[in-house]
């Protein structure tokens, strides 16, 4: 890291400013982090309680990573200073549609105040030691923004804030939209765990695992089916993920499950 991004990175004035320091750098190093091949169909995009959730233009996409987040922590950390990042979250959706839903960001919506004389009185104090003059001006326009962005969600939800993280937040629900996303996300590892150990499960025997709605369900499961489909086709399974597929397509338990009739569904997968 250069020089002047390690004395911005100090002065970032809390975790929220560092982490979409991180998320800018992370995007401009992706390629070199994970390879041109990979960052064609993913893109981190927030960093939250060293959670980084990385968009994927595909389920296939989102569960092939799922099985390199080790290596891409490792990689991550290091490119980047103080290991950011402990763990990764990886979900579907078109990244160009999300870039361009960028014009509904709540934030266009919100009545950004003038800061009091105090307040600005304070951020001149935190920037007034940076000899770098442009380094001060865009980290003093950094606080400032952070500053009014908080202030008016506070205003025009009356003082309300998540309360998992303590954030404030614009919607009705108890957590902001990173919570429930995040609390969604463990949701849908929990059914990946659950569906890894009995792959024949259908929606209402993973009930008596993991409460979840049925959408969640399908989605994951469908995500595996073509994750381990798609092993078979291309002869890349390995026995285990060849029987994983067998028992997925049938929905039957492996007891039951005859050798004749799991070559008989590999040997169909093969041909699709």
């Amino acid at each position: 890291m250069e020089g002047i991004e390690k004395v911005l990175l100090k002065m970032l004035p809390n975790q929220e400013g560092r982490n979409k320091y991180f998320i800018f750098s992370m995007q401009n190093k992706w390629e070199q982090i994970c390879g041109a091949n990979v960052a064609k169909h993913s893109k981190p995009v927030r960093l939250e309680r060293k959670v980084l959730y990385v968009n994927t233009d595909s389920s296939v996409w989102a569960n092939h990573l799922l099985m390199m987040k080790k290596q891409f922590i490792n990689n991550i950390n290091k490119a980047l200073a103080n290991n950011p990042v402990k763990d990764i979250k990886f979900f579907t959706g078109s990244i160009e549609k999300l870039l361009h839903l960028k014009k509904e960001d709540p934030d266009l919506k919100l009545k950004f105040l003038p800061l009091s004389e105090t307040e600005k009185i304070s951020i001149g104090q935190s920037v007034g030691k940076i000899k770098n003059e442009e380094l001060q001006k865009k980290l003093a326009h950094f606080r400032k923004t952070c500053l009014q962005r908080k202030k008016a969600l506070l205003d025009e939800n009356d003082n309300k804030v998540c309360k998992c993280c303590g954030t404030a937040v614009s919607e009705t629900s108890d957590l902001c939209r990173v919570c429930q996303r995040y609390e969604k996300e463990q949701l849908r590892s929990e059914i990946v765990a659950v569906l890894a150990a009995e792959p024949w499960l259908n929606y209402s025997d993973c009930q008596k695992y993991v409460k979840c709605d049925k959408m969640l369900f399908d989605s994951v499961k469908n995500s595996l089916k073509q994750y381990y489909y798609a092993k078979v086709f291309n002869s890349q399974a390995t026995e285990k993920e060849e029987m994983t597929a067998v028992m997925i397509k049938t929905g039957m338990h492996p007891e039951k499950i005859s050798e004749q009739l799991a070559q008989n569904i590999i040997k169909g997968l093969r041909r699709k």
